[in-house]
């Protein structure tokens, strides 16, 4: 069975694509850049997909990160919700 994303790093992702900037995305979830890029990385490695396109001067998602963000927010509320 292959790894699963952790709810840690669909929350980076989320936060990236609220941000759309590494460093503010990282001082959210009080981490640093470098961690966030990691997490964000390895679960484009564990999905097999891009999910964010990084340019020198900007990031956006792909269409597939827009899909799977979509579906991270709601896993994020539902895990949140079990946690209540």
């Amino acid at each position: 069975m292959a790894a699963l994303p952790s709810l840690r790093q669909l929350g980076y992702l989320v936060e990236l694509a609220d941000r759309l900037n590494f460093r503010v995305a990282a001082e959210a979830q009080f981490v640093t850049q470098s961690t966030l890029s990691a997490g964000i990385k390895e679960l484009e490695n564990q999905l097999g997909v891009q999910l964010v396109e990084r340019t020198k001067r900007s990031v956006r998602l792909s269409a597939v990160g827009e899909d799977v963000v979509a579906r991270a927010r709601e896993l994020l509320a539902a895990a949140t919700d079990l946690a209540e």
